[in-house]
């Protein structure tokens, strides 16, 4: 329920600062208040997201975060050359898959077309 409640205040917060973002400037007039409602919804977002951070959730996907980064430091990755010789690889494929599927259409074409009704093409 604490949780569930957490997260309700920071979606609260969050929505006044849509809420103000759009209206202050009618409120407090033209001038200078692109900036002013910038910060205002600025200021939510981050005051949002820090009472989501002390909900259970919150914390959980923070530890989560923590994690993957830790998990994707260990990532090897693949060398330049790999990489251009596997993009190369997929393109050749590509054109050839799209080469032999375009033979398998026109075949299908014909024969439904000359053989089966008869229409010439």
């Amino acid at each position: 329920m604490k949780n569930k409640l957490t997260l309700f205040i920071a979606f609260l917060i969050l929505a006044a600062g849509v809420y103000g973002y759009y209206q202050l400037p009618a409120m407090i007039g033209q001038e200078g208040s692109s900036l002013v409602s910038f910060g205002v919804l600025a200021v939510a977002i981050i005051v949002s997201l820090a009472v989501a951070a002390i909900s259970e959730s919150g914390s959980a996907l923070i530890e989560f975060s923590k994690g993957s980064r830790v998990e994707l430091k260990k990532m090897v990755w693949p060398t330049k050359p790999e990489t251009n010789q596997t993009t190369i690889i997929i393109m050749v494929m590509v054109v050839l898959i799209s080469l032999f599927l375009w033979l398998i259409d026109i075949t299908v074409f014909k024969v439904i077309y000359d053989l089966l009704l008869g229409v010439d093409s």
